[in-house]
């Protein structure tokens, strides 16, 4: 079995390297600029975008045009380009927005594919025409070095290595299943075991951001305080972003451990948070609450949640099911009754049949477990679309 895995550590870099990186960042971005530029002209001209290929024939023009061009390595820019095409095939294929002009502090990454050296013994990586790099060595990044990604985060050099390992098909640890209902009130609920919530000093991250927020409106435009307090909100963000990221591995791990089988809804996250403001012809209803619904579940983070258990499973041989999410919370997990009044609030389940009760997202859980070990007995597919229960009248 072959698979990919990312590593990601701190650079340690004197000033100098600092320096030469930011430079080399401005170049990516100014190729990345220049070349969207060229491509729209051509799509207007009628010409049709130019290709991978011939955005690369054009580079040694532009360098002999810019000779500060010539300074990061060729493979940082070609990479630049490559990421660009990409972005135009999702644009056409996936329905993804077209790609756009960046400025200052947006794509600030360099990515190197040859003449990579990594020295796991010495907690070092050698880069093309920067050398070698120390690394805060947490671990040691096991299988073949394919690329690194060097990028600016939280006011520090980082750097990404991806791995190519190659290991025997994996059996899971566990010999447990569990049903995952992912909720607003709490994270996670599974079918058995204590319930998974967001640690709380997320919350403080997120005042500090409000108010970071507000004073960014009370800065004037294009000054340097206005500048300052962009990085400090940044930074601010991305410590909110590193606790839940962190938080997540750490519960994903421990289920895809304890477990062989793991029920999921299979939620649309993306539909699920769309605005409901509307427009001016046809303005949307209860914008405001359904904007504080948004934001409450992006601040979950079920789909990233999803993403590491699918990929986790995978890699410890671990089965993960999603099933169709309607009227798991209005299910009887005892008598598998429908209804919209057994959940009274949104806490307490009652069966208005058999008088069962339970906390509502444990009985939803028990009833994605159970709709996801019904699946596999009829032998479906592990991406599920179960029909959906008749909604009693």
């Amino acid at each position: 079995m072959q698979f990919f895995q990312g590593y990601l550590y701190a650079l340690r870099l004197k000033p100098q390297k600092e320096a030469l990186l930011r430079r080399w960042v401005g170049c990516r971005r100014w190729v990345w600029n220049e070349a969207l530029a060229f491509q729209r002209a051509e799509l207007e001209a009628g010409r049709g975008r130019p290709t991978y290929a011939e955005l690369c024939a054009r580079l040694p023009v532009l360098k002999k045009a810019n000779p500060w061009l010539a300074d990061p390595p060729a493979q940082a820019l070609q990479q630049t380009l490559k990421d660009l095409c990409e972005a135009w095939d999702k644009h056409r294929t996936s329905g993804a927005g077209a790609p756009r002009f960046k400025a200052r502090g947006e794509g600030e990454s360099l990515r190197f594919v040859q003449d990579l050296v990594y020295d796991a013994p010495g907690g070092r990586i050698r880069l093309p025409k920067l050398g070698f790099v120390r690394m805060r060595h947490s671990r040691v990044a096991e299988g073949v070095l394919k690329n690194a990604t060097v990028r600016q985060e939280r006011g520090r050099w980082v750097v990404s290595l991806q791995m190519r390992r190659d290991v025997d098909e994996p059996l899971p640890v566990g010999t447990a299943a569990v049903g995952l209902d992912f909720g607003v009130a709490t994270t996670i609920m599974p079918s058995a075991g204590a319930p998974i919530e967001l640690p709380a000093r997320l919350s403080k991250y997120e005042r500090r951001i409000k108010r970071l927020q507000q004073g960014l409106t009370r800065k004037a435009k294009g000054s340097k305080n206005r500048r300052k307090a962009r990085c400090r909100l940044a930074r601010c963000h991305a410590k909110a972003v590193a606790l839940r990221r962190d938080f997540l591995h750490k519960a994903t791990t421990a289920l895809v451990e304890q477990h062989a089988l793991i029920a999921i809804e299979d939620l649309r996250v993306q539909q699920m948070t769309r605005s409901s403001a509307g427009t001016g012809d046809r303005p949307g209803k209860c914008v405001k609450r359904k904007r504080g619904l948004n934001r409450t579940i992006l601040r979950q983070g079920w789909g990233l949640a999803r993403r590491m258990l699918e990929y986790k499973g995978a890699r410890r041989g671990v089965r993960v099911v999603a099933v169709e999410a309607a009227f798991t919370s209005q299910t009887c997990a005892a008598c598998s009754h429908v209804d919209r009044a057994n959940r009274r609030t949104r806490s307490a389940f009652a069966c208005v049949a058999c008088g069962h009760h339970d906390q509502a997202d444990r009985n939803a859980a028990k009833n994605i477990l159970a709709r996801a070990l019904a699946s596999l007995v009829s032998g479906q597919s592990s991406h599920l679309d179960v029909c959906r229960p008749v909604r009693a009248r």
